[in-house]
């Protein structure tokens, strides 16, 4: 299935959110101001828009292609009214298209990307970004994956794909062994923490079918920025991550937490341009996580990375809590521009759902050309193209238009 209560671009026509980070001096601009009380209006969108209908979707090994061409299929029960269905036996076909407000959202974006972003780096360096932005308008069709991967519609072209990465694999793996080396401060700021308010690390946990009610998220980073709050129980983590330079990505830093005896189900992040860390901060025995359809262990005072875009799920049989610190940094394959532009549009995404950038129609083509034409500065009105006149049936303001 794909992801359940994640954060992603995927607003664009069910229910999610996303998460991004984007430097200041690369933020989208917010003129657009304020959208008042419907600055949550658009968290109705998501881009992952067959995350409710995913359940009901066919899947079978080398069998997704036929899936993929901006079409989501759903059980008849599951279709509404309203939906545009073509027949086919016990399965209903739905064209996916964007709504009004998805199509805001992306004549928007797009307008203020070629400004923005494409004069710091060029357009010859972001053709990939490009064909993420139609992966995600549902313009292009999503290429046949592999086994167990789910992305759907948040597809970034041409990454390696595979289930389980070795740090040496990375393109700078010197960041994970400084987190390592670090790990006791992490520990130590987690027992704090667990003496002090064990309640409080549970407070803005996600609770659904997926995560279960085993698993518990505390958060230190999130929509690309550092919860101060949260981070000053954390200060020691908190620098370590800054001085390790870790390649953070668009999602979060989580100190997550497993009871005994409980497990997250499998499950799909839907997006491909990120890898997942996960160091062990306390490993009991009998605790794994499964991905791509391959178990391994944690381990403790050390780490694993993954890919999140696989089928994951876990299991803790032990009689203890598991505590991991979970990252998501960008995918090695991504060039230094592509990371920035994504930055840049999961930020203008976050800004457009808080409503701190309000939708302006895009002018047509023409229309100050045309203006200036008619304007007075352009020449239309005249003193030797009009005349006063008494107000009549022909005249505007006491001025008779004069003809042209």
């Amino acid at each position: 299935m794909l992801p359940v209560g994640t954060d992603g671009l995927a607003f664009l026509a069910s229910s999610q959110r996303i998460d991004v980070r984007t430097p200041a001096a690369r933020a989208p601009r917010v003129s657009r101001t304020s959208a008042g009380q419907h600055a949550l209006s658009i968290a109705a969108g998501s881009l992952s828009a067959c995350a409710a209908a995913a359940w009901a979707r066919p899947r079978k090994a080398g069998c997704r292609k036929g899936f993929r061409a901006g079409f989501v299929a759903l059980r008849a029960e599951d279709a509404e009214d309203d939906l545009s269905i073509t027949a086919a036996t016990d399965t209903r076909v739905v064209k996916r298209e964007l709504n009004d407000r998805q199509q805001q959202f992306w004549e928007m974006l797009e307008e203020d990307f070629e400004e923005d972003v494409v004069p710091e780096f060029g357009r010859e360096n972001l053709l990939r970004v490009y064909e993420f932005i139609k992966y995600c308008k549902y313009e292009k069709e999503i290429p046949e994956l592999p086994e167990l991967q789910e992305i759907d519609p948040e597809f970034f072209p041409g990454l390696t794909a595979k289930p389980w990465w070795n740090v040496e694999e990375l393109d700078n793996p010197e960041w994970v062994e400084k987190v390592v080396a670090g790990l006791p401060y992490v520990q130590g700021e987690l027992a704090d923490l667990l003496e002090d308010n064990e309640e409080y690390l549970i407070s803005d946990s996600v609770k659904n079918e997926v995560m279960g009610g085993g698993w518990s998220g505390f958060r230190l980073r999130r929509l690309g920025a550092w919860l101060s709050r949260n981070c000053e129980l954390f200060p020691k983590t908190v620098q370590l991550l800054k001085q390790s330079d870790v390649p953070l990505a668009m999602r979060g830093v989580i100190v997550a937490r497993q009871v005994p005896g409980t497990g997250v189900q499998p499950h799909s992040d839907g997006r491909n341009f990120f890898l997942t860390a996960h160091f062990g901060l306390s490993v009991p025995p009998d605790c794994a996580i499964t991905v791509g359809g391959e178990e391994r262990p944690w381990k403790e005072d050390d780490c694993i990375v993954f890919d999140t875009s696989f089928m994951h799920s876990t299991r803790n049989d032990s009689d203890e809590d598991r505590f991991v610190l979970v990252l998501d940094f960008w995918h090695p394959d991504l060039t230094i521009p592509e990371r920035e532009a994504l930055e840049w549009i999961y930020d203008f995404r976050n800004k457009f759902e808080q409503g701190k950038i309000k939708y302006v129609p895009k002018l047509p083509d023409g229309f100050w050309e045309t203006l200036y034409v008619y304007s007075a500065w352009g020449g239309a009105y005249t003193e030797e193209n009009v005349q006063k006149e008494p107000i009549g049936p022909d005249t505007l303001g006491g001025f008779k238009l004069g003809s042209f």
